[in-house]
């Protein structure tokens, strides 16, 4: 069937065209997609610094409506309303089987290349070249082909939208503070970068009861989706030191710092920032190809721990329908997430939108 997709070509170049899409083959899915989240990592991906190379079809936040299933599909049928999990875990390698399907040993020769899980993708140009599947998914398009692992049910009331950005903004922050670090309640913490991942964090600060949320970014802004959201002090790193701003703040820094940008120079502030004994947690990619020089003398006489956190360190099956959960119970505030609704056919502005720190989270909607 021909849909309408966000296709890259090649690097730096995005349209939106129609592809051809094959019917789902053993335990996939085709569904047809409603909303789709607008993340940097898509971005990243479109300009060639992730390990996908096009030609492929963007998008991995997701949710939409089951519409047909291939063989051998037992946990959803058609019409089954769903969010996209991109990290569809084999369940048996050691990873999975120690309690990280985040780290699952197959994702790196299938979902990092841009294929489903037999290694193939569903897509075609309308020449019938290959079209790669953006981490097993492309939903930046009317429809997508999944697997089974790829899909979460979405649960009643919650709307499309919520579930298409709490497949990765929501799970990658929240995940980080509740997963990763492991917040005490009535500690301090700081974020780093107010994106989607960023904000999230603040979200997963405020549920893990923090008393002191710092939000810091260079765009005034996202500082006030920050507030909005339940930071109780900004910094904004363009006019003052970060570091020496947090300490002012809190008197000897945080406990926690958490990176939503993860570059050469914000992972070094985050582990400074934070006071002895602290934990700074690195959610960002934006130097993951780049060696970034830290103290030894931070971790070692300050006991101070850096950690990563890929993915919010989550087990999706259990995490993804917990979130869920949280926000029916008015416990996470995602709504306030979602700042602005695009056509597919504004993909570029909201990219632009994203970078120019305009929107808290972006989302792609499309005709029911």
């Amino acid at each position: 069937m021909k849909i309408r997709a966000a296709y890259v070509p090649e690097s730096n170049r995005l349209i939106v065209a129609e592809v051809e899409l094959d019917p789902p083959k053993e335990k996939e899915l085709l569904v047809r997609i409603h909303a789709a989240g607008v993340c940097h990592s898509d971005l990243h991906t479109l300009k060639g610094e992730l390990r996908t190379m096009p030609p492929l079809v963007l998008g991995h936040e997701g949710a939409g409506v089951v519409e047909a299933v291939g063989p051998g599909v037992t946990r959803f049928a058609v019409g089954d309303r769903i969010l996209v999990n991109w990290l569809p875990a084999c369940h048996i390698c050691t990873q999975c089987q120690s309690g990280r399907p985040n780290l699952c040993e197959r994702l790196p020769s299938t979902t990092y290349q841009g294929a489903l899980i037999d290694g193939t993708s569903r897509l075609h140009s309308l020449e019938g070249a290959s079209v790669k599947q953006y981490l097993s998914a492309s939903t930046m398009a009317d429809y997508a082909v999944i697997p089974e692992d790829g899909a979460v049910h979405l649960q009643e009331g919650v709307p499309f939208e919520v579930g298409a950005i709490i497949g990765c903004a929501v799970i990658t922050g929240v995940g980080a503070v509740i997963n990763t670090a492991k917040v005490r309640p009535g500690s301090s913490a700081a974020v780093i970068g107010c994106g989607g991942i960023g904000l999230s964090a603040i979200l997963g600060c405020v549920l893990a009861g923090c008393h002191t949320i710092i939000a810091v970014d260079v765009f005034d802004e996202k500082l006030e989706f920050a507030r909005q959201l339940g930071a109780t002090h900004t910094v904004n790193a363009r006019h003052e030191d970060p570091v020496k701003a947090l300490k002012a703040i809190t008197g000897v820094g945080p406990d926690y710092a958490f990176d939503s940008v993860g570059s050469a120079r914000t992972i070094p502030q985050a582990l400074n920032a934070v006071g002895p004994a602290g934990v700074a947690t690195v959610m960002g990619l934006h130097s993951a190809l780049a060696d970034v020089p830290i103290s030894a003398g931070q971790l070692i006489f300050q006991n101070k721990s850096l950690l990563g956190s890929f993915a919010g360190s989550a087990r999706p099956d259990i995490d993804l329908p917990n979130l869920q959960r949280l926000y029916l119970a008015g416990k996470l505030d995602l709504d306030k997430l979602i700042t602005k609704r695009y056509p597919l056919d504004d993909i570029a502005l909201a990219f632009e939108d994203m970078e120019a720190g305009k929107v808290a989270r972006g989302v792609l909607v499309f005709d029911s």
